[in-house]
This record gives C-alpha cells, sequence and structure tokens, in this order.
C-alpha cells in the first residue's frame, strides 16, 4: 500500500530531506550512492522521492556532474521512477530526467527510456495528478534550452500540449500555450501538424490576454517569409482578433478587457511589416472592416478604437488634451503648450524618421480606409460628448499630421470638412450646432499644434520665439506710455496692496506687471518708493519668512518659482532695482541658509532650509533658481560675490553627502559669463561622484550655445575633458553629447581642432569618428590616424550586417514598447551609417569611387534581388540596401546610384519580394533616396510620390502611387499544412487517404 506523500516535500523544486547528503565524500561518490539506492523498486515512494530530490540537489550544486553520468545505467533508474504508480514519484522522475540533460546525446538517450509516450500518458490525466503533469511540462521545456532539440520532441508530445492548451479551466493550460508559442518559431510544422496554430490562435482574442503580445510576435515571424508562412492561412487564423469588433452587431454590450487586449493585438499587428501586409489582403478588407465598426452605436467601442488610431498614429496628446477632452474651453490652455520648455540637441532642419515614414504609410491607408469620413459622422450625430470631442480631436490631430508627413496626393484626401461645413450651415436646424462646434474646435486644435512646435532655429541661439518678442516689446511700450491712474490700477489689481494673503494676490498680473510697465525705470522706483508693492513681494521671498519657502512643491505652485525669476530679472534691468535688490535682506538670508550647509563656516541648524527632504517637497529648491537668475548677470554675479556665496558653492560641491545640493546647484547656475561659476562647473566635472559628475556632463549638452562661439567652445573643451575621466559610463555619455553637438558644423570643426585622443576607448568612440568624416578637416585627421581604410573595410564585410541588425532592434524597440494604447516611445532613426558620412566631402567620394564598393554593393543587390529563404543573405542584401539608400541620401551621393541603376532593382524589391522585412527595407530606403532633390526625380520617375516642406525641400518621405500594387500580396498555397476537416478533425491535405478514414469514424460516432 503507497502511503499518502505530503504534496508540499513531492513538488517544489526546493525540496530539502531530514537525512541531508553530506559534503564529506566527493561528488562522484554521492552520485555513485544515491544511484545504488534507487536500484531496490520496492522502496517506499517517500524514500524515492527524498533520494531522486538528493540526486537533483546534488545536480544543482555540480554543473559539471551531468556530463559524467553513465546514461545507460542513469536511465534504467530514472525509468523505474518514471513507471512507478505513485504521481509524486513519477514527478520525481521527469524533474532527476531534466536536471540530467546536458547536450543533444544525452537528450536521445533520455528519449530512447520511452519518455515521450510517458509524457502524453501524464498529460492525458485528471487535475488530481497535476504534481506529476506539471513536471512532465517542464520536462518537455527542457528540450527548448539544448541545442537542435526541439526537433527531438515527438508530434505526439505536442499534441498532447495542444489537448491540455485547448481546456481553458486547466490549471496547467496557460504554461502550455507558452511553450506552444515558443515552439512555434523552432518548428511549426509540428505545432500546426499538432493543431496548435488554431489554438494560438483563438488565445489572442478570448485569452488569457497576459500571453497575446509573445504569441502575435511568434505569428509575426512566421509571415515574414514564404517558408514559414504557408503555417499561417491567409485571412482566417489572424482575423480571429476582428471579430471582437465585428460581432458586436449582433450584442448590445462590450466585453471591455477583451476589446482592449484585441485592439492592442491589431496595434502590434500594423506596426510591424508583416502584420501589415497581412492585415492589407484580400484588398484591404480587414482594415476596412475595422475602420466600418466605427459606426456601431456603441460608445465604449469607439472609444477603445480612437485610442488605438492614437496609438498607431504615434500620436503623443498634448498637455491640454485631457482638460479639452473632459469639456473645458481649449482658450484656456494654449499657454501651456507655448510655455513648453523646448528639447535640447534637435536638428535645425527638422528631419523625418524611419517611424514618420511608416507612419506616413498608415495614415495614408486608413485616408484610404475612409477614416476621417467615419470621424466626422460620429461628429455630426454627437450621440455621446465624450466620444465627439475625442474624434474632434483625433480629426485635427489628423489633419495635422497629414500636412506633415503626406505626400500632397494623398494629404488633399484629409479634407473632409465639407460635411461639417454643409451641416453647420443649416440654419433650420438645431443638429448645425455639433458640427459648427467642431469646426470651431479643430480649428483651435490646429492653430494650438502649431503655435507649440518649437521654433528649433531660436533655440540654438538661445533666443525667444518671434511671438514672445513681440509680446515683450508690446508690454514695455505698454509700460512706457501708462498713465499713473492706469498704472496705480494695475498696483490695485494684484491684490498686493490689500493683503499679504499671497493665495489671494493675483499672479497672473503679477507677472504680466513685472514683464511690462516695471521695466520703465519710472514705475519701478515708485513701486519701491511710494508703495508696499515691492517691499511686501521681496517679503515673500524671504527665506525666514517661511512663506515662499514652505508652500509644497507641486506643478500648482510652480508659477511662483516663476514669478521670482521675472522679478529679479526686472529689477536686474534697471540701476534702481539692481540697488534695491543689494541692499534687501533677501540675498543675505539666501547666503545664510547655504551656510547652515557649509561645513567651513561654523554656523549649523537643526532643520536647514536646503535639507534634502525640504528641495524634494518644497518651494525651497526654488532659490537656486533664483540664483541662477542672479548668475546671468554681471550685477547679479557682484551680489553672490558680496555675501560671499561662491566660496561657500565651492565647499559645497566637495560635500559628497549632499549630491542632490550639487546638481540643483550645476543645474541652475548660468554660464554665459566667464567667472566662479564656470570653475563651480569645472570642478564638479572633475572631482564629483561618479553620479555628479554623469549629471554634470549632460547637463553640458543644455550648456552649449551655438551662437556665442565662446561659451560653446568652452563647452566643448569641457566635454573633451571628460573624455579621459576614470569611469568607462561617463566616457560613453561625454561621447554621445560630442556627437549630438557635432549635427552643428562649426561646432563639428572645433571639435576637430581639439584633436582629442580616442584610442583608450577603443569601440565605443565609432559613432563620434563618424561624424568628423562629414568634413574635410576631420576626414584628413582620421586619414592620418589610418582609420578610414580599416574602417570601410570592416562596413564592407561586417559592419553592414551589424547595421541591420541594431536598426531592426531599434525599430522593434519603437513600436513594441509600452503596454498601454496611446503610450508613444521614443521615433526610429536612421543611424549613423560609415558610407553616408563618408559622401559628404568631396575626398570621400573619391575614395568610395576608388574602392568601387557601390559597383559591388549593386551587383549583389541585383543578383539575390528574388532571395526569399537564406538568412545570412537576407541579411546581407538587406545591409547592402541600408549602404546603397544612405549613400544616396546626399547630393554628393545621388550620382553614384544612378550610374549603377540600382533603385529600379529596389522598387522591384518594394513591389515583389516575398521576403516582408525585405520589402520594409526597400521602403524605407525609397525614403532616404528621396531626401534628395535629384531623389525626388528618380522616385517620380519610378511612380512614388514624394512629400516635401512648405519650402518645396525634400523631407525623406514617399508613398508608392498606387497602395495596392506595394500592399496587397497574393494568396499563398497553404500546402502540408493539417486543416480542420467539416467535422472538425485535423488532418493533412497530402494524404486523403487518411483523411476519409478520419470523416468516416468520425461520423459513424456522432449521434444521429
Amino acid at each position: 500500500m503507497i502511503n499518502k506523500l505530503d504534496p508540499i516535500n513531492t513538488s517544489l523544486e526546493s525540496v530539502v530531506t531530514d537525512d541531508e547528503e553530506e559534503d564529506a565524500g566527493s561528488p562522484t561518490w554521492a552520485l555513485g550512492d544515491i544511484l545504488q539506492s534507487l536500484e531496490e523498486p520496492d522502496k517506499s515512494p517517500l524514500f524515492l522521492v527524498s533520494k531522486a530530490n538528493e540526486l537533483v540537489q546534488l545536480l544543482q550544486r555540480n554543473p559539471l556532474l551531468k556530463h559524467e553520468l553513465v546514461l545507460s545505467v542513469f536511465g534504467r533508474r530514472v525509468q523505474m521512477l518514471l513507471l512507478h504508480p505513485a504521481k509524486e514519484v513519477v514527478a520525481a522522475g521527469y524533474r532527476t530526467a531534466r536536471y540530467a540533460i546536458s547536450d543533444l546525446e544525452s537528450l536521445k538517450t533520455i528519449i530512447n527510456l520511452r519518455t515521450d509516450a510517458l509524457v502524453v500518458k501524464s498529460l492525458a490525466k485528471d487535475s488530481k495528478f497535476n504534481v506529476e503533469r506539471e513536471q512532465a511540462i517542464k520536462f518537455i521545456r527542457a528540450y527548448f534550452s539544448v541545442p537542435d532539440g526541439v526537433t527531438q520532441l515527438s508530434l505526439g508530445v505536442v499534441c498532447a500540449l495542444v489537448a491540455v492548451a485547448e481546456h481553458a479551466e486547466d490549471r496547467l493550460h496557460v504554461i502550455a500555450l507558452e511553450t506552444l508559442s515558443e515552439l512555434l518559431l523552432f518548428d511549426p510544422y509540428k505545432v500546426s501538424a499538432a493543431g496548435g496554430i488554431r489554438t494560438l490562435a483563438q488565445t489572442l482574442a478570448n485569452g488569457p490576454y497576459e500571453l497575446a503580445d509573445g504569441i502575435v510576435t511568434a505569428f509575426m515571424y512566421l509571415l515574414d517569409k514564404p517558408d514559414t508562412r504557408k503555417y499561417v492561412w491567409p485571412g482566417q487564423d489572424l482575423d480571429v482578433v476582428l471579430s471582437a469588433f465585428t460581432e458586436l452587431q449582433e450584442k448590445n454590450h462590450i466585453d471591455e478587457p477583451k476589446l482592449k487586449s484585441c485592439a492592442r493585438v491589431i496595434s502590434v499587428l500594423l506596426k510591424s511589416w508583416s502584420g501589415l501586409l497581412y492585415m492589407c489582403m484580400y484588398n484591404f478588407r480587414s482594415l476596412r472592416s475595422l475602420v466600418e465598426c466605427l459606426q456601431m452605436p456603441l460608445p465604449g467601442l469607439r472609444d477603445i478604437m480612437m485610442d488605438l488610431f492614437f496609438d498607431i498614429f504615434q500620436i503623443k496628446s498634448p498637455t491640454w488634451s485631457a482638460p479639452f477632452l473632459a469639456g473645458r474651453r481649449l482658450t484656456t490652455f494654449v499657454a501651456n503648450s507655448i510655455d513648453a520648455p523646448p528639447k535640447i540637441f534637435e536638428s535645425a532642419i527638422k528631419r523625418k524618421t524611419l517611424t514618420d515614414h511608416y507612419v506616413s504609410l498608415l495614415l495614408a491607408i486608413f485616408v484610404e480606409a475612409d477614416l476621417l469620413g467615419f470621424l466626422a459622422r460620429i461628429i455630426e450625430e454627437n450621440m455621446d460628448v465624450t466620444n465627439c470631442r475625442k474624434a474632434t480631436l483625433l480629426l485635427g490631430e489628423i489633419i495635422s499630421l497629414a500636412a506633415k508627413i503626406l505626400p500632397q496626393k494623398y494629404a488633399v484626401k484629409t479634407q473632409v470638412l465639407g460635411p461639417l461645413f454643409s451641416s453647420a450651415a443649416r440654419f433650420e436646424t438645431l443638429d448645425r450646432f455639433p458640427a459648427s462646434s467642431a469646426i470651431f474646435q479643430i480649428d483651435k486644435i490646429t492653430k494650438n499644434l502649431y503655435r507649440s512646435l518649437p521654433d528649433l532655429s531660436l533655440q540654438f541661439r538661445g533666443e525667444l520665439p518671434r511671438e514672445s518678442k513681440r509680446s515683450e516689446m508690446k508690454k514695455l511700450k505698454l509700460g512706457l506710455h501708462l498713465d499713473d491712474t492706469y498704472f496705480r490700477s494695475l498696483l490695485l489689481e494684484t491684490n498686493v496692496l490689500s493683503t499679504k494673503n499671497y493665495t489671494k494676490w493675483n499672479w497672473d498680473t503679477l507677472i504680466e506687471l513685472m514683464q511690462g510697465p516695471l521695466l520703465n525705470p519710472k514705475r519701478l522706483d515708485e513701486a519701491i518708493r511710494a508703495t508696499k508693492f515691492m517691499k511686501r513681494l521681496m517679503s515673500f521671498y524671504r527665506p525666514f519668512k517661511y512663506r515662499f519657502s514652505e508652500i509644497r512643491k507641486t506643478s500648482a505652485s510652480q508659477r511662483y518659482v516663476k514669478a521670482g525669476s521675472v522679478l529679479f530679472k526686472t529689477l536686474l534691468a534697471n540701476p534702481e532695482g539692481v540697488k534695491y535688490l543689494m541692499e534687501n535682506k533677501l540675498l543675505r538670508q539666501v547666503a545664510e541658509c547655504l551656510a547652515q550647509l557649509d561645513p567651513m563656516s561654523g554656523i549649523t541648524s537643526a532643520e536647514p532650509l536646503f535639507s534634502k527632504y525640504r528641495l524634494e517637497t518644497t518651494l525651497s529648491y526654488g532659490y537656486f533658481t533664483l540664483l541662477g537668475t542672479l548668475s546671468g548677470d554681471p550685477n547679479g554675479l557682484a551680489m553672490i560675490e558680496r555675501w560671499r556665496m561662491f566660496n561657500m558653492f565651492y565647499h559645497l560641491s566637495e560635500l559628497n553627502t549632499r549630491k542632490d545640493l550639487i546638481m540643483a546647484l550645476v543645474s541652475s547656475l548660468d554660464y554665459h559669463l566667464e567667472g566662479h561659476t564656470r570653475i563651480i562647473l569645472a570642478k564638479v566635472l572633475a572631482t564629483g561622484e561618479k553620479d555628479v559628475r554623469m549629471f554634470a556632463t549632460s547637463h553640458l549638452a543644455k550648456v552649449i550655445d551655438f551662437e556665442d562661439i565662446k561659451m560653446r567652445n568652452w563647452a566643448i573643451e569641457l566635454l573633451v575633458e571628460q573624455l579621459y575621466d576614470v569611469d568607462p559610463d561617463v566616457c560613453k555619455l561625454a561621447m554621445k553629447v560630442l556627437g549630438d553637438a557635432c549635427e552643428d558644423g562649426p561646432t563639428l570643426d572645433y571639435i576637430v581642432k581639439c584633436l582629442p585622443d580616442l584610442e583608450h576607448l577603443s569601440d565605443m568612440t565609432g559613432p563620434l569618428l563618424l561624424r568628423f568624416l562629414s568634413t574635410s578637416e576631420g576626414f584628413r585627421f582620421l586619414r592620418g590616424l589610418n582609420y578610414i581604410e580599416s574602417e570601410m573595410d570592416e562596413w564592407f564585410n561586417r559592419g553592414n550586417e551589424a547595421y541591420v541588425q541594431t536598426l531592426e532592434l531599434e525599430l522593434a524597440r519603437t513600436f513594441m514598447i509600452g503596454d498601454k494604447l496611446r503610450q508613444v516611445n521614443h521615433s526610429a532613426t536612421v543611424l549613423p551609417h560609415f558610407y553616408k558620412e563618408l559622401v559628404r566631402t568631396k575626398e570621400g567620394i573619391a575614395l568610395l569611387r576608388q574602392k568601387d564598393h557601390v559597383r559591388r554593393f549593386a551587383d549583389f543587390i541585383r543578383k539575390h534581388s528574388t532571395e526569399n529563404q537564406d538568412p545570412a543573405i537576407l541579411r546581407k542584401l538587406k545591409g547592402c540596401i541600408w549602404a546603397v539608400s544612405n549613400i544616396g541620401s546626399l547630393e554628393f551621393g545621388a550620382p553614384l546610384l544612378e550610374e549603377t541603376n540600382i533603385v529600379e532593382i529596389i522598387v522591384d524589391i518594394a513591389n515583389n519580394s516575398q521576403v516582408w522585412s525585405l520589402k520594409g527595407t526597400a521602403f524605407f530606403a525609397l525614403g532616404l533616396i528621396a531626401s534628395t532633390t535629384e531623389g525626388l526625380e528618380i522616385a517620380d520617375e519610378y511612380r512614388w510620390e514624394t512629400a516635401v516642406s512648405v519650402m518645396g525641400e525634400p523631407v525623406g518621405l514617399c508613398l508608392p502611387a498606387d497602395l495596392s500594387e506595394f500592399l496587397i500580396v497574393p494568396e499563398w498555397k497553404s500546402d502540408s499544412i493539417l486543416r480542420p476537416s467539416r467535422r472538425g478533425v485535423y488532418v493533412a491535405d497530402d494524404d486523403a487517404h487518411l483523411k476519409q478514414i478520419l470523416i468516416a469514424q468520425t461520423g459513424k460516432s456522432s449521434p444521429s
């Protein structure tokens, strides 16, 4: 009789028995002892399980011991365990066999013990045997850890896995589904033969939803090449996710979790070439069905679908979108978008990214599918206020996006406001109000989006945008011509004179007053001497009044910091204001607060104003912003010097226990003027802790002023010094910042003049040295280092293929990361390419002609343009396409492509290649080629429409004139695949006799 075993002590991986093996003997001796004890089959199940666990623990502690096993002897012991009637002993047998697998030969030996049949038998048992069944599946998964181990899986085992995966109530069906999805990548034939593909496809629609991403990724892998594509049924398998939307026509409710999961799957599909081309089959049938679901009068469905379109078009909603969707007037938060801080280090000429190019294709497809028309109908119907506003926002965003990235042929089709204008013009009905409101809001959205765009060319020079300049001039003129009565009324309107309670002050009027009338010396003198206005305002900011310094740090309270900075600028703009600020107690108290932390001052405090907690939670950090405002003015520097704050700054920069304080100081100071501020930054860069040095190095990216040559050169010299930092991470960051700064031509020339010694950085120097190639001086510098020829040979032989892997990984990361819809990831840009940088100079062109690499690339592309199986050839083919397209993306390189007539072959690959990722590579390549004026003519010659800027300059985007010629792929034959027959039995197409037998058997067993 078998004793009842404790399931905890037999199923967990961390089982430890009471009589644990002693370490006195050698592992080999202990192994022999355990195997000998397992020879006696009449032992109790508890004894067998404990010995099996000891064996597993021994193999875990001594990984090399498994290579010393005599598998013929060991196998008999495992077989005895697997044939035992107790489920716990069988589970221990599977676990022991799993840990004994070391290579393919050991796996084959264990398989010869008839383990496949035993696994099928175990998986067929009910839930009472879950301990055994779980270890059986883990044993199957051990096949994946051995090279080519998956090939040893029998079809029967896969069928057993499919049977487990099909039962949602089975506790092991999730791990079975995960195993099948992984097996689909290694051996799709067996999964298809076992009927697992349909099971996995159903999981995409019905759950578990957390597995959807992994499963759909496996399907996209199958769809890429024709030899694996045949395992997926066109128009059947993946279309199951659309049923979640289309079947709602017969239901009056929605399953929100299911819809969101299916929307996520559709988003992932549309963000890959495999998924997009699959969805475009049968004349865009699937995508048209998806868009038509918007006409269903179900607010929940429409909301999820519009979120889906926000996501696939990579639309990042502006900060004012949430209040707008909540019903607030759009005009109340225009300023938020205008005041958004500009991004640092963006090219002054906006280059379209690979993400923009792909999104332009998606947008053109959905424009053809009449997405905008359906959105306009939602607005006209006005059934749900939230739906109506979201449709208005999405429509405005799409119209704005289309104007930027679509060629004119497709952009004109986005002008769908005609029906809305017609509805708004029907004055005899009340239905006109939603349409007229939508037109007004779309106009406001478009203006907001335009006004929120930064003027990049001005950002580089540190200037204000034109609108801000005009606003400043108007305020200054207003201040100069105000009469006394109106000025006093403005002072009273601020409420500063009527109350000391700052929460009742009108801060918007206050800021407007300081930026306008108070810039007039007469008005400022009146505010200082004739009223208590300036006294109360300065008193509010004094640290020891504990008013400004005690305000909680929130987004709403930032206006107090901004107002303080404006106040200091206003005072520094007038001699009277400078004198007043110099004599005020505010700066003296700030200096005293800094002294509380200075170990050399002798002043201490139990609760310093600049403690770490206060800086994180209150506006006390704002005093560093005010000091930064002072440091940008000569008079302000004199005030800081007067109160000996620079001495304290030097001491604080050595205070390694307060890294937050050093970072706040570094990020706040202004470095345009020579003096102590620059010395402090240089000291922090050289002597700070690693975190501080990393922060200061990244802050140099914001410090570089491309218009102020002296300051730019000073910042570049500091960055070059950081290349010699003792920590590689700091060197790598400095390298990146220098590489970004090389976007500016004069800055690149100065970096080359600094002649940095980069030998100690080895591989990290690649991107920066590539930038050097773009100028004649840099070319000569690198040629003197014997860099160019060796790097050219490296790129020709291996670099192009490595470039393909890196770029495809970047594209996958861009589109796949993020679990929520409308989460916009970073854009995938064209990574620096050796040949692109080489053709920027005449010297590089001459070298390229001498090496004859372009012709050799073209010959390889022409020879292998129809390749659809060999991974090595396909990878090299993609590398050659990226190389010639990067060469052709510049004016000097375009003639080289015409000489080889290679563009015609690339167009043919884009239209006809059977490898879908290769079609995508050709698509992106044509966009690069269309980045020049000559490239526009080439694209037009092959019937590809190009997008241009408002000035008629190419932006590197092009689309086929006929989308169907590029996107609609022919239906493929599903040869040698198991298909479900009309009786639901999976049989092979090429085995008609077996098919008839199985159908006959199922027919006999069916009830009449």
